[in-house]
């Protein structure tokens, strides 16, 4: 009881932490910029204004919510150790893994809040241009861009116990890149490969993360359900990422000298 009170408490420091970064601001303003820009788009487009502020709204969700795992949770631990802030922190009965799990739950925390701020935004939006009701249906796609966040907030974590900001910067992003393409490459690889090429590149698409879980707001923009996809196994694909990424980020951080 004691161990997760202490993880609760690193928690709510980093998101107060998060909060009153100028970052979040920029960030909250590009979102909004998006939205605005979305709007335009409608008036300027041939085609059902509510499917394209739909894919607007929740295409901005999700890009909002990965820059900003990436950009604030790859200075998580290392602002902490380059200001040496982190000693009279681990100087109190707190435990490394403690800390990093903190570190980790402050920033879903701060996610959850910016997602279901936004969400409000986009509601609102939908109710301007007449389709308030096709929201509570989008909330399985927001469901997903939580689920795909958090995986990312766990490589930004693990990445920030390693390296530099920027060095942690290019390993996140090259995991949501590699997370986000994965599937559509492997597809196009195999499709016009040797057999021998293409089991290796199906092997590989088994070890690489695999963000097609988690991408079904295009079918719910546009009817088509589900189609096979299954909210029960990308949450559980999403906690099985974040498990290992986090042990191994508790693991790196044990054994990291910290002077």
């Amino acid at each position: 009881m004691d161990s997760v009170k202490r993880i609760a408490n690193v928690s709510f420091y980093t998101f107060l932490e998060m909060v009153r970064s100028k970052v979040l601001y920029i960030l909250l303003f590009f979102a909004l910029f998006i939205f605005a820009l979305g709007i335009g788009i409608t008036q300027m487009t041939i085609g059902n204004v509510q499917d394209i502020i739909s894919d607007i709204g929740l295409g901005t969700i999700e890009i909002f919510s990965t820059v900003l795992s990436i950009f604030l949770g790859i200075s998580l631990v290392h602002k902490e150790l380059s200001l040496k802030t982190l000693h009279p922190l681990l100087a109190r009965p707190i435990a490394r893994p403690e800390y990093i799990l903190g570190k980790f739950f402050g920033m879903v925390f701060l996610i959850v809040v910016e997602i279901f701020v936004m969400c409000i935004i986009f509601a609102i939006l939908l109710t301007v241009f007449g389709g308030f009701s096709r929201f509570f249906g989008y909330l399985p796609a927001v469901y997903t861009i939580f689920l795909q966040t958090c995986t990312v907030i766990s490589v930004a974590v693990l990445c920030s116990t390693l390296t530099e900001p920027a060095v942690a910067a290019m390993l996140t992003i090259s995991f949501y890149l590699i997370g986000a393409t994965s599937y559509n490459l492997v597809y196009a690889i195999t499709s016009r490969t040797s057999e021998f090429v293409a089991n290796i590149v199906t092997t590989l698409r088994y070890v690489l993360p695999d963000f097609s879980h988690f991408n079904i707001k295009d079918n719910l923009v546009y009817g088509r359900g589900l189609e096979g996809l299954s909210l029960g196994f990308a949450s559980v694909y999403a906690l099985f990422i974040i498990v290992i990424v986090l042990s191994l980020a508790v693991m790196f951080f044990n054994n990291k000298e910290i002077s």
